[in-house]
């Protein structure tokens, strides 16, 4: 089984990662998120690699406990859910995106509550196991 710690540190950097992208980067992820509205295919390609990632998430990592571990079995199963439902309903998705278009201060919300999330889970790898 793969190891939570090593777990959280991938879903901890990419949350960080992106979520400073989205904050500090505002006009280039509009702009993405744009053309991506205008492409189903991608939308479906998306989908595919939503739904790989979750799923590999799933199989290595289907705990659920009452601590922070479980975070990491809510995103894979968000992942799954989310890449059969871009497969399966695109034009559900494609609203969607245009819905967040339409909406940059709750984009901006949902990308510092992902920000968050990514630094509880570094600090569970990383300051938690120092004593910090």
């Amino acid at each position: 089984m793969v190891s939570t710690y090593f777990l959280a540190a991938v879903i901890g950097w990419y949350l960080v990662i992106v979520s400073l992208i989205v904050l500090l980067r505002q006009r280039l992820v509009a702009g993405i998120i744009s053309d991506i509205t205008g492409q189903r295919a991608l939308l479906f390609f998306m989908g595919l690699v939503s739904l790989i990632i979750g799923l590999l998430l799933v199989l290595s990592h289907n705990v659920w406990v009452m601590g922070w571990p479980v975070i990491i079995t809510i995103i894979g199963w968000l992942a799954v859910i989310a890449g059969i439902l871009r497969m399966a309903f695109p034009d559900v998705s494609l609203r969607m995106g245009q819905w967040w278009q339409h909406r940059p201060v709750a984009f901006m919300i949902i990308s510092v509550v992902y920000l968050l999330i990514g630094l509880f889970l570094l600090y569970q790898v990383y300051g938690a196991r120092l004593g910090l």
